[in-house]
């Protein structure tokens, strides 16, 4: 049930209808049952799994409350891992030893064993995982109610793709669950500006790009590259607006939620850009695994092998495949690098007043994040070797000069005939004007995010300001939308 569609709109108008209806001693309870029924739209049998994983996790909580022992809060860590590792890695597994042992049965294991992956696995495998540490680390909180624990697992607005909630995050909102008019108005701004981002930028920068991603080995080099670009715009657009809009529900029910995007292509560092991009995956990965590892605190070979590490875990914590071991890897490289520089030879690698460097290196980071989408957005390994290897080799004459000769000429001058230029030149992508005014808009949000404070003076004009970009938005969705597809988090 996607939040731009109107299976979810006709879900989300009665629940929202009902909940301001009933008592406010039941809302919970309520929102706990809409929650079960919204996972129960994707998979009936899996909602059962669902339900029960958070049956195990919530023993295994009390008992880590009562007893705060490593034994517990490693067992609780084990059985989630394994269950998130079964559901979404077993296939992955089982390639990787194929390629490494060629044997005939590893490579038929997608066709002997067929497993559903579970809606939202990732996200409540990491939410269950930091409740257990922080209930270890701190037993003396009062013990959560199993309901209110069921709902922090199961609150539909996030349960899809965050952001991440901690205990601390969530469970003070059930003390507030009372209409606010201030709430509501920044409610709609998010609602509006996720929707904006999601089918006015990504769905149309998604059909410029997929035909290139599809068949890498048919475009030229500037294709190629500028692919990566366009990815980078279509994805901050999509989880971006994914993330707005799931803060939107969220507080239409009263619920503040924490912010996972913050101006992240405006960082001058790639330090800087995983502090404002996906907030809540980057503190996460940060406090329950670099930390744990030792952080900064045992020597510098060690400080770059974790940072290495953490990104590497949080690439494959976003897919099941070499290409995401591949981005997480790169990264981890960037900012050990980065950390080596400045702490190590002291280099500035960061401009803090010039405006000019300033802008310079945010564009380099920005097209570091490009580079790096190419291995995220690839379809597979083979096709990301060919991207990279094309981006260096298809130059826009390259194959037509292999092709022709003193005995191919006619061959090549023939095909012209057949349409514009010659049949053996790379493909070149097409509707790139799109990349024009998704830029603009790219800039317009980050501004919001990065200057809020400059944006909420016309906040005094709510009353009236809410309904005109209402209706300004229902026009340009009605009239500029396009075949969209999924939010591309959605599928981790």
């Amino acid at each position: 049930m996607l939040f731009n569609s109107i299976p979810f709109l006709i879900f989300f108008s009665s629940v929202y209808l009902l909940y301001w209806a009933i008592p406010k001693e039941v809302r919970k309870y309520f929102l706990l049952i809409a929650g079960i029924g919204f996972y129960a739209y994707f998979s009936l049998a899996l909602t059962v799994h669902f339900l029960v994983v958070i049956g195990i996790n919530y023993l295994l909580y009390r008992k880590i409350k009562s007893q705060p022992t490593k034994f517990w809060i490693g067992l609780t860590v084990t059985l989630n891992l394994i269950n998130l590792g079964f559901f979404k890695y077993i296939y992955f597994f089982s390639k990787v030893l194929a390629d490494l042992t060629n044997y005939p049965f590893f490579q038929q294991v997608p066709n002997l064993i067929h497993i559903a992956l579970p809606l939202a696995i990732s996200f409540y495998t990491f939410q269950v995982i930091a409740a257990a540490v922080d209930t270890y680390r701190d037993s003396t909180k009062p013990v959560v109610k199993v309901e209110d624990y069921f709902l922090f697992v199961a609150f539909f607005p996030v349960l899809i793709a965050g952001p991440i909630m901690r205990m601390s995050d969530f469970f003070p909102n059930l003390d507030k669950l009372t209409p606010n008019k201030e709430k509501m108005y920044r409610a709609s701004y998010l609602l509006m500006s996720g929707l904006v981002k999601k089918v006015l930028v990504a769905d149309p920068m998604s059909l410029t790009i997929s035909p290139v991603f599809g068949s890498p080995a048919e475009y030229d080099s500037f294709s190629l590259f500028i692919a990566g670009i366009c990815y980078a715009i279509q994805v901050y657009s999509d989880f971006s607006g994914l993330t707005d809009m799931a803060r939107s529900i969220a507080l239409y029910l009263g619920f503040e939620t924490p912010e996972n995007f913050k101006a992240p292509f405006f960082s001058t560092s790639g330090r800087e850009l995983w502090k404002r991009w996906h907030i809540t995956l980057s503190f996460w990965l940060r406090d329950y695994i670099y930390f744990p590892l030792g952080g900064s605190r045992k020597g510098e070979l060690r400080t770059y092998l974790n940072l290495i590490i953490i990104m590497t875990l949080g690439g494959f914590w976003h897919g099941a495949d070499y290409t995401f071991i591949c981005w997480g890897f790169y990264w981890g490289l960037i900012l050990a690098g980065e950390r080596y520089f400045e702490d190590n030879l002291g280099w500035k690698l960061t401009p803090q007043k010039n405006k000019f460097l300033m802008v310079i290196k945010a564009l380099i980071v920005f097209v570091l994040f490009s580079i790096s989408g190419l291995m995220f957005r690839s379809n597979n390994a083979t096709n990301m070797v060919d991207h990279f290897y094309g981006i260096f080799t298809h130059f826009s004459y390259s194959l037509e000069a292999m092709i022709a000769g003193d005995s191919n000429q006619w061959l090549v001058s023939a095909t012209s005939l057949l349409g514009h230029g010659s049949s053996f030149r790379f493909q070149h992508i097409e509707n790139l004007e799109r990349i024009f005014y998704t830029s603009i808009a790219l800039l317009f949000f980050h501004h919001i995010q990065y200057v809020p404070e400059f944006w909420d003076r016309v906040r005094k004009h709510d009353v009236w300001l809410v309904p005109i970009l209402g209706v300004v938005t229902i026009f340009l969705l009605a009239t500029l939308s396009q075949d969209g597809g999924e939010f591309i988090y959605y599928k981790f």
